[in-house]
């Protein structure tokens, strides 16, 4: 091997090296991501109620897609903001929510 050759790969390898170590700390730190409101995100949605538990404030719901928050259609358990909301509910209603993420859990802040 030449030493004009060595010198390249050298080159070569510091310049790879570079750029993984500024990609690395261009990313948010585990502290970062999960910071509650940093990240808050929320969006409406329309479903039909599967289940409730009262006890927990807890509402299974199915329903459609919800593109601000990445999520395909689907059926899921959501937790209420207000246990009192749930009081009217019955499945198979139709409902319209608001959904809240904050990087860690979904909250309906509304329901009706």
């Amino acid at each position: 091997m030449t030493k004009q050759s060595l010198m390249k790969k050298s080159l070569v390898f510091a310049l790879v090296a570079a750029f993984a170590g500024f990609a690395w700390l261009s990313l948010p730190g585990p502290d970062q991501a999960r910071t509650p409101g940093a990240s808050q995100k929320t969006t409406s949605g329309s479903g039909l109620v599967q289940s409730i538990d009262k006890e927990r404030g807890v509402v299974t719901i199915k329903h459609g897609p919800l593109p601000a928050l990445n999520m395909m259609a689907m059926t899921m358990s959501y937790v209420v903001k207000d246990k009192s909301q749930l009081a009217n509910l019955r499945p198979p209603q139709k409902v319209e929510f608001e959904l809240s993420y904050d990087g860690n859990n979904y909250l309906i802040t509304e329901i009706k």
